[in-house]
């Protein structure tokens, strides 16, 4: 198959168009920056199926020329500003024209091309503040109540990309990610908070010490590769028996973030961390992050068998050995 994929250069998207690229799949990435020089050389022996268009999802003639090419076949519509506070404040009529006149555009001219299947990406924060107050969320039993600009686009995004994509007669599933973590994640523009674990592998990448606030809070959280197989799978599977599904690891990542930064100081020598002291400046943000919910990831399981490739310590031994390995990205 032949994929389409907007936000391409994205943290999501390459993580995604790598899965692919290493199935044989072909792949497009659309994005407004072109690709990270070091992901292009480890694609290297996959060049001749990977290509790139730089253009913006606002644009009808960029958008165009993501499909000139012809032959796509699937489309991934990562395209998204990710928003904080500050961006929802100063910059609303943006975050709107991008999340969800963003959505149409691409979605539109799929549909002109007679795209098979189109997969857009929710986020669990169109649960608003069951995300605080319940151990667990899910499809059906949550009621999403989004109170963030960037989980009400989110919300308004996927019932616009299902009713669209039934209208113009598009497959179309939708996936809500939760805290995703992994290779290729760092600095875009378009996320106004980058994880964690991006923060302190990109310290660690550079020679700097790390100092965290504290214990990171109770997070749903995904590793990068096992998201990927999830959005394969709904890429891929033939006739989902829903058009929404959590996508979600559904492990124990309690202390997880200290668990990180033991296992980069084993990989990169010299590498240290420690908690802050009473009034000391912390060099990790952690955006006032609080205990969130789960994911209930049942349906996701029955309805197309994807399982977590990765357990929680298997996930951080293969990141720091990416980060061992990728060092140059975190100075690109």
């Amino acid at each position: 198959m032949r994929v389409l994929v907007t936000g391409g250069t994205g943290f999501v998207g390459l993580t995604l168009a790598q899965a692919l690229l290493e199935r044989g799949d072909e792949v497009v990435l659309f994005d407004r920056r072109a690709p990270a020089p070091l992901f292009l050389e480890r694609m290297a022996p996959h060049a001749a199926r990977l290509a790139a268009v730089e253009g913006d999802v606002l644009s009808d003639d960029d958008v165009g020329r993501a499909f000139a090419a012809g032959g796509v076949t699937h489309v991934f519509h990562g395209a998204a500003i990710t928003a904080g506070p500050q961006r929802e404040a100063a910059e609303p009529w943006r975050v709107m024209e991008v999340n969800l006149g963003g959505t149409v555009r691409v979605l539109q001219a799929a549909a002109r091309a007679g795209v098979r299947r189109a997969v857009y990406p929710s986020s669990l924060t169109v649960y608003g503040r069951h995300i605080a107050e319940r151990e667990t969320v899910s499809e059906a039993g949550t009621p999403p109540e989004p109170d963030t600009l960037y989980g009400i686009t989110k919300y308004a995004g996927e019932g616009t990309a299902l009713r669209l994509g039934g209208l113009w007669g598009m497959d179309t599933v939708a996936g809500r990610i939760g805290s995703v973590f992994g290779p290729w994640e760092g600095e875009t523009g378009a996320r106004d908070m980058v994880s964690p674990f991006a923060q302190v592998a990109a310290a660690a990448a550079r020679g700097q010490a790390v100092v965290l606030p504290g214990a990171y809070p109770r997070r749903e959280m995904i590793y990068g590769p096992d998201l990927a197989a999830a959005l394969v799978a709904l890429l891929t599977r033939p006739a989902p028996a829903h058009r929404c599904y959590n996508l979600s690891a559904n492990l124990d990542w309690a202390d997880s973030l200290a668990r990180w930064c033991e296992a980069l100081r084993k990989r990169l020598p010299g590498f240290a961390w420690r908690y802050a002291q009473d009034g000391e400046p912390a060099s990790i943000d952690f955006y006032g992050a609080t205990p969130r919910a789960g994911m209930d990831s049942a349906r996701l399981r029955e309805d197309l068998g994807v399982l977590p490739r990765y357990g929680r310590d298997a996930a951080l031994a293969h990141y720091a050995d990416w980060v061992a390995g990728h060092r140059a990205y975190f100075n690109s």
